[in-house]
């Protein structure tokens, strides 16, 4: 008994010696130590909740999900996980109230992935690191975030990276011949719209076609509906392939980017990329040989200029992602997992 409460002590005097960010965290430590062992009732749990529901990032669980020959579920707030042998984060912005509120989570696997940096989560970067540190595993979408987080703090170990996919069943490729150039994103302002809107309007010799949604909010999309060469689309899920099956170059514009997605399914029927140097942009594109990357300043000018110059490539881009199946992520993430 003696022992026991001079580790107690022990335990808190390390606490109180810490950052203030760290005390609910290894408060919520101590009391996983004196919770009784639980039953897991799941093997994996999805923690979505917040702008990620009903979001791409749902989507794609949903995707990886169906590859799970184990039982698991989705669970949409921060309260009350339920016990699982493991616990998917769906975004790292989540995981400091999943640790702060579900002390029996310390004793499961807990796997967090993390898109791209950002700095609106009302989360310091040090705290954010520090509960990095207590995860699992540390998924990113692209090795320069890897990279990033390392740099930053986060245990070498303990982080990986998985590119995004796409269905190859349902992109297929087809033969590029003077065919449009491409953009595929919802409207936000990190999507970088002016950028946009001014390459079409340099580039009166093209067509181009703009699959998203609410570019209605966008305060010149009047200007840009009015351009002869521009076509704006919004259409389902499904019907995206048919739009790039039109396209024979893809841009993708914005200034940071977790992938986009739409690189790899674009990439997938064989159209063309043009993408920033962000995400997963360098991971895939070889410069010159199956696209091309732009810096993240690079003037609209130079775009117009990489944008005619990928007409002229002549190689199957698709071969160079074909192996990015959502299947082929599903697995790679389940290589991770501990749950025989």
């Amino acid at each position: 008994m003696k022992q026991t409460l001079k580790q107690l002590k022990f335990q808190i005097e390390r606490i109180l010696a810490r950052p203030v960010y760290s005390i609910p965290y290894n408060i919520s430590y101590l009391r996983s130590k004196f919770l009784k062992q639980i039953e897991p009732e799941y093997d994996l749990v999805f923690v979505v909740f917040g702008f990620a529901r009903d979001w791409i990032l749902e989507a794609i669980c949903r995707e990886m999900a169906a590859y799970f020959s184990f039982k698991y579920c989705f669970h949409y707030t921060e309260t009350s996980l339920p016990p699982a042998k493991a616990y998917f984060i769906a975004h790292y912005s989540f995981l400091p109230a999943c640790l702060k509120l579900n002390p029996h989570i310390w004793k499961s696997q807990i796997l967090v992935w993390h898109t791209h940096p950002r700095e609106d989560l009302g989360i310091s970067n040090d705290e954010l690191i520090y509960a990095l540190n207590k995860a699992t595993n540390v998924l990113c979408m692209c090795s320069q975030f890897a990279q990033m987080l390392v740099n930053q703090g986060v245990h070498s170990s303990k982080v990986t990276y998985i590119l995004g996919a796409a269905d190859p069943q349902m992109f297929l490729p087809h033969q590029r011949f003077n065919g449009a150039v491409g953009f595929c994103t919802a409207f936000y302002y990190r999507k970088e719209p002016d950028r946009i809107f001014n390459i079409i309007k340099m580039m009166p010799h093209r067509k181009f076609i703009l699959l998203g949604k609410n570019w209605s909010k966008y305060e010149r999309f009047s200007e840009m509906q009015a351009l002869p060469n521009f076509t704006y689309v919004e259409a389902p899920y499904s019907d995206y392939p048919q739009y790039y099956a039109k396209m024979d170059v893809y841009v993708s514009p914005a200034k940071l980017e977790g992938g986009p997605i739409p690189l790899v399914e674009a990439m997938m029927c064989n159209v063309v990329p043009v993408a920033t140097n962000t995400g997963f942009a360098p991971d895939l594109i070889v410069q010159g040989e199956n696209g091309f990357i732009f810096d993240l300043d690079s003037p609209v000018e130079e775009i117009c200029g990489l944008i005619d110059k990928a007409f002229q490539i002549q190689g199957d881009v698709r071969k160079t992602v074909e192996h990015l199946s959502w299947e082929h992520f599903s697995l790679e993430i389940q290589k991770l997992l501990q749950l025989a």
